[in-house]
C-alpha cells in the first residue's frame, strides 16, 4: 500500500519550541537556575506582569524577538490569566 500526499503538521505550541528547554527547572544562567514554567505561574499573577518581565530579559532570548505578543502567547500557553483575580 502507497500513501502519497501531505499530512497534517504536528502543532508544537510556541513554548515548547521557544521557551520550554531553557526553562525546565535544570538550566542554569549566570549562576542561578532559571525558572520552569510552574515556578513562573506561581511568581506572575498575570500575562501583563509576565510579559513585562519577559520583555526584559537576557539577550539570549532574543529568539522572542522581544516582542510582548509573542511572550503573552507564551504565558497563555503555560495558564496564565489576563489578570489576577
Amino acid at each position: 500500500m502507497v500513501i502519497s500526499g501531505c499530512q497534517k503538521a504536528e502543532h508544537i505550541s510556541l513554548w515548547d519550541r521557544h521557551c520550554g528547554a531553557c526553562h525546565d527547572g535544570k538550566t542554569v544562567l549566570n549562576g542561578q537556575v532559571v525558572m520552569n514554567k510552574e515556578q513562573m505561574k506561581m511568581k506572575y499573577k498575570s500575562l501583563g506582569e509576565f510579559a513585562d518581565a519577559c520583555s526584559q530579559s537576557p539577550s539570549c532570548m532574543n529568539i522572542m524577538k522581544h516582542e510582548k505578543k509573542l511572550f503573552i502567547d507564551a504565558g497563555k500557553e503555560i495558564g496564565l490569566k489576563e489578570t489576577s483575580k
